[in-house]
């Protein structure tokens, strides 16, 4: 397929994308641009040639209730707050996600990822409410000693190679266009898990979406990678 030049990710995708390229050591390239919804978001070949190439799908469990009620607070100029409680689950970490990759939204997005030819077929989760956060968090998150909670073993779908957890991101308010400190959880289905903690510019990460918050960023200077490319596999 062919990308169009100057095409760049969403900024959710573009999260992804630079997070999976620090870790990784690799290059991604868009997988999707022209193609709707049924083509993965990424794909990337390893620059030693060793590992062959990788795609990945970047979702969400469905929010769209939720992303109204917040695009209605902001037209307000109100502040969206959600309510209820979230159950702990001490223990169960591995519970929740294993349920979460059986659900209808996340088989949707598998099937899309292992409808493709691929060595490596990954899929990156981040959650969009609190409920989720919290959850995605705990993955990462250290303890007072700097310890994880300890999180048992993923039943991974058949054919998927890895699952990542985007987890709490942190920067300095006070300076708009700082980096990023993003914490993350990767489960590998040889190796089991793996947490990282990456450094993101936020002036290479695309607009927020404009409906849902506010760019405090000043216009003209974000620069978003240029992730076209001219056939799926450079």
């Amino acid at each position: 397929m062919s990308n169009a030049a100057g095409a760049t990710a969403t900024h959710e995708e573009e999260i992804a994308f630079l997070a999976m390229e620090q870790v990784l050591r690799i290059d991604i390239k868009l997988a999707d641009a022209g193609a709707g919804d049924r083509m993965p978001d990424g794909s990337w070949v390893y620059p030693d040639g060793q590992k062959g190439r990788g795609i990945v799908e970047v979702t969400s469990p469905p929010a769209a209730r939720l992303l109204t009620q917040r695009a209605r607070a902001k037209k307000a100029g109100l502040r969206h707050t959600e309510s209820g409680s979230i159950s702990l689950l001490l223990n169960q970490l591995a519970q929740v996600c294993n349920e979460m990759l059986a659900a209808d939204w996340a088989r949707e997005n598998i099937n899309k990822l292992l409808a493709q030819p691929a060595d490596e077929w990954h899929l990156f989760l981040f959650g969009r409410s609190h409920k989720e956060e919290h959850y995605f968090y705990r993955l990462s998150d250290p303890d007072d000693e700097g310890k994880t909670e300890p999180v048992d073993d993923l039943v991974l779908p058949q054919g998927i190679s890895d699952v990542w957890f985007r987890g709490r991101a942190r920067r300095d308010r006070g300076h708009p266009g700082a980096p990023i400190e993003l914490r993350l959880a990767r489960f590998h289905m040889e190796s089991g898990w793996h947490r990282y903690v990456v450094r993101i510019e936020d002036l290479h990460l695309p607009t927020p979406n404009r409906h849902l918050a506010d760019d405090r960023v000043p216009a003209g200077l974000r620069h978003p990678k240029d992730r076209s490319t001219s056939t799926a596999d450079d």
